[in-house]
């Protein structure tokens, strides 16, 4: 059955998780910000990728049950694609997060469907049109007006946050082009729990330092929540709902929700971590999103799911 025919018979109910995946996505950088308060930006990480790895394993056993012995080439494949979808992903955001502003965070995160279609033109998996050569450009143009390069320094300021978040999507899109193939074959829930298996271990190499000197018992009720808040809503819950949608709906449709990322995260990086945006971060969301909009929109029809 397609996506479009699933979603019709399914009715509003995808369109709502959806909108609920990006709340529950919006609140990993304020919610990390906190967290990294008493815990180093690598632990954090560890701590994401392990729980992360189990909850989601128990989350796919409750739903498909025991899982078949997978081929080698599945393992390979698997192993290969954590690389990028989650040791990259984890290690380049919360290494970016803890260098940058929550605002800043997030709007570059916007840029996931912008190095998707350009990882996906790079490897001839997207035919190119006119206005999606064009939405590049103007996306990147948005990041730069944000790094402001002309002002590069490597002891102040965002730009190696804003970058590590940057390269992060990179990383994460070039994760998206390769799991299309393995989501039309696979429990999109399954795929992703073996992924998290897979990354979790490299991920808790890099943090091995800091996780032999983190003690969970000395922290406060406030950063344990946070925690809690990052593994079981960022995670966990975004993971969960995302991975029931999309068997449900279209990866286009997906990718037009994001815009609702950043203006919630916006909101409450306001509220709670008192981040007062700035003209130049208007300017760089104005760029960033016209970019998506000229990317997306009119593929809509045309992405697999």
């Amino acid at each position: 059955m397609r996506p479009d025919a699933r979603a019709r018979e399914a009715g509003v109910a995808p369109y709502l998780v959806l909108l609920l995946v990006q709340l529950l996505f919006g609140t990993l950088p304020i919610l990390g910000k906190l967290a990294m308060l008493e815990m180093p930006p690598m632990t954090l990480a560890a701590a994401r990728g392990l729980l992360g790895a189990l909850l989601l394993t128990l989350a796919d056993r409750v739903v498909s049950g025991p899982p078949s012995r997978p081929a080698p080439g599945e393992r390979r494949e698997a192993a290969v694609l954590a690389l990028f979808g989650v040791v990259a992903n984890q290690i380049l955001f919360i290494a970016g997060l803890a260098r940058t502003t929550a605002t800043h965070a997030t709007l570059l995160v916007a840029t996931v469907p912008i190095f998707t279609i350009l990882a996906g033109l790079v490897t001839g998996r997207e035919r190119p049109s006119a206005r999606r050569l064009l939405a590049v450009p103007v996306a990147f143009g948005g990041i730069l007006f944000l790094l402001e390069p002309s002002g590069l320094s490597f002891h102040g300021g965002t730009f190696v946050g804003d970058l590590l978040v940057t390269l992060n999507s990179a990383a994460y899109a070039y994760f998206l082009i390769r799991a299309r193939d393995v989501l039309l074959r696979r429990p999109a829930l399954s795929f992703v729990a073996q992924t998290f298996r897979y990354g979790a271990v490299p991920i808790a190499l890099v943090a091995l330092p800091g996780l032999l000197r983190f003690r969970p018992t000395e922290l406060s009720g406030r950063t344990a929540f946070a925690l809690a808040g990052v593994v079981l809503l960022g995670t966990v819950g975004a993971y969960v709902l995302n991975a029931w949608a999309l068997a449900r709906t279209s990866a286009a449709t997906t990718a037009f929700f994001i815009f609702v990322q950043p203006l919630f995260a916006g909101a409450l990086a306001f509220a709670v971590l008192d981040e007062k945006p700035s003209p130049r971060l208007f300017g760089a969301a104005l760029l960033i999103f016209a970019g998506v909009a000229l990317a997306i929109w009119p593929a809509r029809q045309r992405l697999p799911a």
